[in-house]
Formats: C-alpha cells, structure tokens, sequence
C-alpha cells in the first residue's frame, strides 16, 4: 500500500528498498533527553539500594500526623513526624517513606533507618525504590540503543547503495 509521493507505510519509495534517513537532530535530541533521565535514576539508585538493605543511621521515627488520599483501587497516606538517630542527633522533621494507616499511629515510635535522604527515612522493612531507577535506566540504555541501531542500518544500507552504483573494476 502507498501513500503520499509514492512511498508505502514503512516510508520506502518502490523499487529503492531503503529506509528513509533517521533525523540527526531528533536522534541527537533523544540521546540527551536519555542522558539527563538517566542522571535521575543514577542518582537516586545509590539511596534505593541502601535503603532496600537497610543501610544507614538507624534511629527511631516518632509519628506526629497522617495524611490519606483515597485513590480508585488504593488508599495513599503520608506519614509526618520526627527522626531521632541512636547516635543522639538532634530530631528532624520527615515522613515515614511507604507507611500505611496500620503502620502510622500518632504518637508511635516506629524504628527507622536514615539512608540519606533529606526528607524521608525508611522503615524497618526497607523500600523498593530501587526498581524504579533501575527500570529508568534499562528504558535509556534501550532507547540510546536505538538510535545507534537505527543510525548503523542507515550508515549500512547507505554504504551497500553506493557500492552498487560504482562500476565494477577491472573490467573492459
């Protein structure tokens, strides 16, 4: 089936069995777009994978609020209170990351861990955070991997044209 000037759905024109040329400046665009959400899930891997082990300042979490969202399907609570490491810290104010109606009771002292983030500590049962910045970074390594195979199939089918074209040598 052709469309517009000839060329069928996949964007070949009849007869000349190549793809159309990939868009340098879209490519180039999408590479960095790719670099800098990587950069966002580089950085928060380090923090995830502590707190999935449960690494950091241990300390204890007392609940002062909560806060719920009823959401179709499920319920979201935020729970506020302050942080006191065992080393004797001054206490500071955070939420509980991942904490539920049952696990956030006003007034409760919870065991937590500070894995290094500035406004949140981590439970005794630690986080799975960790897979969200793994999945961003497989999702940029896939679409930089790509564009370089798109770029390759072009830069290959381009350098089979023209070695067809060229007259054979030795011959006359």
């Amino acid at each position: 089936m052709t469309g517009v000037g000839g060329a069928d759905s996949v964007g070949r024109t009849p007869g000349s069995g190549r793809t159309p040329r990939p868009s340098p400046w879209f490519s180039v665009v999408l590479v960095v777009l790719s670099v800098l959400v990587a950069y966002v899930g580089v950085s928060g891997l380090g923090q995830g994978l502590r707190a999935a082990r449960g690494e950091g300042a241990p300390g204890v979490f007392t609940v002062t609020s909560i806060t719920c969202v009823q959401h179709p399907g499920h319920e979201s609570c935020t729970c506020n209170g302050t942080f006191t490491g065992d080393a004797g810290e001054e206490p500071r104010n955070v939420h509980l990351h991942a904490a539920g109606r049952d696990t956030c009771v006003k007034d409760e002292l919870i065991p937590a861990v500070d894995a290094g983030a500035s406004n949140r500590v981590y439970g005794p049962d630690g986080s799975r955070e960790w897979i969200l910045s793994v999945f961003i970074l497989v999702v940029c390594v896939a679409v930089v991997g790509g564009v370089a195979m798109n770029g390759m199939r072009h830069l290959r089918g381009a350098t089979r044209s023209r070695s067809k074209e060229r007259p054979g040598r030795g011959a006359g």
